[in-house]
């Protein structure tokens, strides 16, 4: 008889009952209206994906247009985009999972057509050296308070919307990641120099989400998701990640995210035997861990029990929606190819961003 996983069962998230431990990891499937309203083709592809897993998260919805982290993203910015997110969600919950929106602000790492014109700001006037980038506006003290009032309003209408949850986004060199990180942190205020004063913004951020998600009339899942460390020279290193991710556990925040390209990484900035993985869960205690990165099989998912409650898939739920019920016919062979006819019937805009 095929082993079942624990990742195959029930899970309670903040007293939300998911069916299952496998997410959909937040993808930026561009493919949104130019204004960013939600789209047609973002409902298709989540009706597709939504079927088998716990928690269908959709990745990257930005609070204000200075935060759109390219072309073709979710807004979560204004009270118009509410209907269309309305919608969205019910497509999700409508195939048995739990809609969760990630609100994101992207900082410097965008650029004024991602933006439709809005100034592109950061914590300091340092520009990206990757990606199509403009040079960024340091953010005044204001500035900074009227972000964490939009991730706010962002949650709220979250909770309007419908959903069941949302994910702050504190990975992959936004603006979160940005305050946290001395390469990009050059301020002489509260919001830099020190860890302690680095760590605000981001936390200010999430209590102020939680506070709002008290809204909501039913259980509201909200999640952190961080990259763990920065590989260049003076960047984010993993300690004072693992510093941001203990006093994140002091919140009363759902589940803590690894952004990873590989869930059996090691540390870049710190010399130990212990992967990235087992280090974060050491520090978390029960606050459920969401691990990421090239899970394709049952091999991977038997090595993840006991050091992650939740997976976020998000290649191979692309290649195969129903890679949660294939796992065990699968032996832990990768899954990498996908039938013409379903890719077929996907739209086009998806592949093109994969």
């Amino acid at each position: 008889m095929a082993k079942n996983f624990e990742f195959d069962h029930p899970q309670r998230l903040s007293g939300m009952q998911l069916r299952n431990g496998y997410c959909l990891a937040p993808l930026s499937t561009r493919t949104a209206r130019f204004s960013g309203e939600v789209s047609r083709d973002d409902c298709y592809f989540h009706e597709i994906h939504a079927k088998q897993v716990g928690m269908d998260i959709v990745g990257s919805a930005y609070v204000h247009p200075s935060g759109s982290t390219v072309t073709g993203s979710i807004s979560v910015a204004d009270d118009q985009k509410i209907s269309g997110l309305h919608h969205l969600a019910k497509t999700i919950q409508g195939q048995g999972a739990r809609a969760i929106l990630q609100i994101v602000h992207a900082g410097r790492m965008t650029n004024r057509i991602a933006t439709n014109g809005a100034p592109v700001v950061a914590p300091s006037t340092v520009t990206a050296t990757h990606g199509k980038v403009d040079v960024p506006m340091t953010l005044s003290v204001d500035d900074i308070y009227k972000i964490v009032d939009q991730f706010g309003a962002a949650t709220q209408r979250a909770i309007l919307a419908g959903f069941d949850g949302v994910e702050i986004h504190g990975a992959n060199s936004f603006l979160l990641q940005q305050f946290m990180s001395p390469l990009t942190n050059k301020r002489t205020d509260q919001f830099g120099g020190s860890l302690a004063n680095r760590v605000r913004f981001p936390l200010m951020v999430a209590k102020r989400v939680l506070n709002v998600s008290q809204q909501a009339q039913q259980p509201f899942v909200v999640g952190y998701r961080l990259s763990p460390e920065e590989i260049e020279p003076h960047g984010l290193s993993i300690i004072d990640n693992l510093a941001l991710a203990q006093l994140l556990t002091a919140l009363p925040l759902s589940y803590l995210s690894l952004s990873m390209r590989d869930y059996n990484q090691m540390p870049v900035t710190q010399i130990t035997d212990k992967s990235v993985r087992a280090l974060f869960k050491g520090v978390v205690g029960n606050l459920p861990l969401m691990v990421a990165g090239g899970i394709k099989g049952a091999t991977d998912v038997c090595q993840l029990e006991g050091s992650a409650d939740l997976l976020a898939i998000g290649q191979q739920l692309i290649l195969n929606p129903s890679w949660p019920s294939d796992l065990h016919r699968s032996k832990g062979q990768p899954e990498n190819e996908i039938s013409d006819a379903w890719q077929a019937g996907l739209p086009q805009s998806i592949f093109r961003y994969l």
